[in-house]
């Protein structure tokens, strides 16, 4: 029976590891200690969401010939959930409330942030510091509607565990409303970061100074306009 369950785990994590064949390959002929560096290469310089999530769950679990290791499975979970992969999300979530429970556990989020933000702090492809979001606010961005998340780098899907841990969420009023406005704060980056990345220095400029304007309170409808053509853009891009 346990042959059985570390079978179906480890086919559970896989199956986030699409973006990384060759890596595949090898974790099924020689284990998954051997195809870890590839794994991590695809996963950090390609950046890639699925596979980010495949060894946030190995490590996580301490699947097959891989020994469990809870910073690992926080970065990798950080990772992909920067990216908007909603079940990154979700299990970040879950990771985080279950350590944040136990006296002994907790510490283990702030010894990973320390870590997490100072190899970040100077990272150059995009504005992530290493920052963690609340549990609630990565339910509340992995519940929302796929086609709200057009400028996400990722490509979205759903995960439906998200909306019901979302309900049974114990959190203070005050608290909720902090949390509203990180996860807010968080999807302005996304869209500033990923702006970025397609528009030229010139259009980004404009971009940039029609949602935050150096002086007053931004034109609604020329922001309206702004994050329109954007997502025109994007579009185009993706076609």
């Amino acid at each position: 029976m346990r042959f059985f369950f570390l079978i179906f785990a480890l086919f559970y994590a896989m199956a986030a590891a699409a973006g990384c064949p060759v890596a595949e390959q090898t974790a099924r002929e020689k284990g998954l200690t051997a195809a870890l560096p590839v794994f991590v290469q695809c996963a950090i310089q390609q950046n890639d969401d699925d596979t980010q999530l495949y060894l946030a769950r190995i490590y996580a679990k301490g699947l097959g010939d891989v020994a469990k290791s809870t910073s690992k499975a926080l970065l990798f979970y950080h990772l992909s959930s920067e990216n908007g992969n909603a079940s990154a999300m979700v299990e970040l979530s879950t990771l985080l409330t279950s350590l944040d429970e136990k006296a002994e556990t907790r510490h283990e989020i702030s010894d990973y942030l320390d870590k997490a933000q100072a190899i970040l702090k100077n990272n150059t492809r995009n504005s992530f510091k290493g920052e963690l979001l609340h549990p609630y606010a990565l339910l509340m961005l992995a519940s929302e509607n796929p086609s709200e998340k057009w400028f996400y780098t990722t490509q979205m899907k759903s995960d439906s565990r998200a909306a019901q841990l979302l309900k049974n969420y114990q959190i203070d009023p005050d608290k909720k409303k902090q949390v509203i406005r990180e996860a807010s704060k968080w999807k302005q980056r996304k869209m500033r970061d990923i702006a970025f990345e397609v528009y030229s220095l010139a259009e980004f400029n404009e971009f940039y100074d029609t949602l935050y304007p150096k002086e007053g309170l931004p034109n609604s409808f020329a922001r309206s306009q702004a994050v329109n053509k954007l997502k025109e853009k994007i579009e185009s891009l993706q076609k």
